[in-house]
This record gives C-alpha cells, sequence and structure tokens, in this order.
C-alpha cells in the first residue's frame, strides 16, 4: 500500500498517508498514543513511513513516563521492521519533551541488507505538544542486529514524528 519508487513520489503513497492520518486523527481519545511519521535513511537518503502505537503509561515519576509500544516501518526500497518494546517520556515544562524506545523486533531486507531477521531498534528525539491532543517531535533511531550475525552494518534514520492522542 505504502511505496514509493525511484525516488518518484506516488500518488497512491499520497493517499495512504492521507487516510492513515484522517483514520489516526479520528482515533477515539484513550490514555495511549498513536504516532506517524516520515522517515529518511541517513545512509540511502530512502523515503519511508512509521506507525507505532504506545499503551497508556505504566509508570510514572518526576516527569518520567514510560509504556509499552509497538513500532513498524516501511521504506522506499521494500525493507521493513516490525517490533516492541518500552517507550519513555521525559516532559520539561507543560510542552516540551525528550522521548526515547528500544524495541527488538524483526526486519525483512529488501534492498538493504543489514545482517538477518532479528534487529533492535533505539530511538532518541525532542518533541513539543502542540495541544492536548497532538504532538510533533523529531527523532533519530539506530537499528542494529547487536552483532548477532557476521553482517552488522547498522541504519540510521531521522523521523519527523506526529502523535495523536
Amino acid at each position: 500500500m505504502f511505496f514509493i519508487r525511484s525516488g518518484n513520489f506516488s500518488w497512491q503513497s499520497f493517499v495512504s498517508i492521507g487516510i492513515l492520518s484522517f483514520w489516526l486523527c479520528s482515533a477515539p481519545t484513550t490514555q495511549a498514543d498513536w504516532v506517524a511519521g516520515v522517515t529518511t535513511d541517513t545512509e540511502t537518503d530512502g523515503i519511508g513511513g512509521v506507525v507505532e502505537y504506545h499503551w497508556q503509561e505504566f509508570a510514572a515519576a518526576g516527569g518520567f513516563s514510560g509504556n509499552i509500544a509497538v513500532a513498524g516501518r516501511i521504506d522506499d526500497d521494500g525493507d521493513a521492521w516490525a517490533g516492541a518494546g518500552v517507550a519513555g517520556k521525559y516532559r520539561i515544562g507543560r510542552r516540551f519533551f525528550i522521548e526515547g524506545s528500544f524495541m527488538p523486533g524483526f526486519y525483512h531486507a529488501g534492498d538493504t541488507e543489514l545482517g538477518g531477521s532479528l534487529h533492535f531498534r533505539s530511538l532518541i528525539g525532542a518533541g513539543f505538544d502542540i495541544n492536548e491532543n497532538a504532538a510533533i517531535s523529531l527523532t533519530i533511531d539506530h537499528m542494529s542486529n547487536g552483532s548477532t550475525q557476521t553482517l552488522n552494518p547498522g541504519s540510521d534514520a531521522i523521523t519527523l514524528r506526529f502523535t495523536f492522542r
């Protein structure tokens, strides 16, 4: 459904992103967060999409909150990753925050071979609450097989993320 080929933006991609955004914006209000983002791989400059779901926080203390999360990412050369793990957020004042996560998951190689199927994604970023129902953040993540395979080039990505509560 979400494919961009040869660096050309397709209308199918535009419509898919629009439908996904509409669906996320119309989700019922809960204590959980939906995250959607546009990502680029720093080595290949490939473009892709990210979707995450963060359950209600399980711990909170002194501006920090933690929760369980699932995530998926696909890019224009057919690489895909899906994982689950922990995510955290540290509030700086009323509207700013720092976020991070660690998720083991499964990687499917398209044009980019990273060595094996098991990959770990670590993420850190900073964001701003637009209002009580939405936030925007910029993150960088690193994906690696943690040297469980001989081949382990790793991959870094920068993502512009939109959070819907």
